[in-house]
This record gives structure tokens, C-alpha cells and sequence, in this order.
């Protein structure tokens, strides 16, 4: 159980490590050359090294944008929730076609922020997994085991202060997914879940 577990989150975090790295690459890319291209473009000459430190430079915010990011939400945002989305009263031809003009504009920059972002985003989910990983030894499984047991035998939602001697072990379960954990005010409640195959 523990080891099945532990393998599924390893793959993850190696997905996501290989993902990071390829978005934070593409996010170097962008600020890399596109400045240049905007510079270039009014007359004004980069040099070579100043457009690497513009590349660099760029990165590290989005960096710190998406640590920021992840601290607060754990992970990227939808469309809706974004500040580029926006909606504005149709209810008139002129509000409605511009509404639809500024979505083609607003569309597209909120998936440039989401590539850019998605990088050290993945990065960190990547740390998470790994950091979520559960120490897997023989008495530990044996534990969870014992303790899974006796949760599905109960079939009910149960406080968690029921269980004194098997809180670390029902935090590893619920971890795992194998227990709902439902976290209320200075007193959660625990349920198992259905049985799965395997398990």
C-alpha cells in the first residue's frame, strides 16, 4: 500500500520536475528575445549579454510570481479568475463587440501568463510530492493496515480524538486517499472510504 502510493507520487513529481524545467526554459525564451524584438524594433541595439540578463531577469519574476502564486493557491488559476478576464454589460452591439475584441486580446495573454507561470509552478508541486511521500517500513504498513481495518469496519464518520494511539497513521491514510478527512473546528472527523482494488 505504502509503497504502491509512494511510487505514484515519484512519478508525478518526475512528470512535473520535467515539466517545470521545460516551461521555466520556455519563460527564459520569452524574455530572452522578445524584449530584443520590441527594442529592435524602435531602433534601440542590444547587446548579446544585456538580452541574456533581460532573459534571466524575467525569469526570477516569474519565479517569484509563481512561488507567490503556489504559496497562496497550490497551483495555477482559471480563465474566470483571472484579472485579464473580464465581462462587460452586453445588453448593447457596441458593448458586446467590443467585449468579444478585447477576449481576443485578453485570451491569449492569460495563456502566455499560464505557460510562464506553469513552470515554477510545476517546480514546486513537484517538491510537494516528494515532500508527501510516507516512510515505508514494514511496522508502518502493518499499522496502516490495522488502522484502515478498523475504519471501514466502523463504516461511519467518527471524530478523530476517538482514535488517540492512530493519529499519524490516519494522516498518512488520509493522504493516501484512503480515508475522507473532513477538518472541522478543533475537531476533525474521519471516515473511510470505499474499498479500492488492492488495498
Amino acid at each position: 500500500m505504502i509503497a504502491r502510493y509512494n511510487r505514484a507520487q515519484i512519478t508525478l513529481a518526475v512528470l512535473a520536475l520535467a515539466c517545470g524545467l521545460v516551461c521555466c526554459f520556455l519563460a527564459w525564451l520569452f524574455f530572452r528575445f522578445l524584449p530584443v524584438l520590441i527594442l529592435d524594433s524602435v531602433g534601440f541595439k542590444t547587446q548579446p549579454w544585456g538580452a541574456v540578463l533581460m532573459g534571466w531577469l524575467g525569469l526570477s519574476a516569474v519565479i517569484g510570481s509563481g512561488y507567490r502564486n503556489w504559496k497562496a493557491r497550490g497551483g495555477l488559476y482559471s480563465y474566470h479568475e483571472s484579472a485579464l478576464y473580464h465581462e462587460l454589460d452586453s445588453r448593447t452591439g457596441g458593448a458586446a463587440m467590443l467585449d468579444f475584441y478585447t477576449h481576443r486580446v485578453t485570451g491569449p495573454a492569460y495563456i502566455i501568463s499560464q505557460v510562464l507561470l506553469a513552470g515554477p509552478t510545476m517546480l514546486f508541486r513537484a517538491r510537494t510530492l516528494v515532500a508527501s511521500l510516507v516512510p515505508n517500513t514494514p511496522e508502518g504498513e502493518s499499522k496502516l493496515s490495522a488502522t484502515l481495518e478498523v475504519l471501514r469496519a466502523a463504516d461511519k464518520w467518527q471524530l478523530l480524538s476517538e482514535y488517540p494511539d492512530s493519529e499519524i497513521e490516519i494522516y498518512y491514510l488520509a493522504r493516501m486517499g484512503l480515508i475522507d478527512f473532513a477538518p472541522n473546528k478543533g475537531n476533525p472527523r474521519i471516515k473511510a472510504c470505499f474499498e479500492q482494488d488492492g488495498v
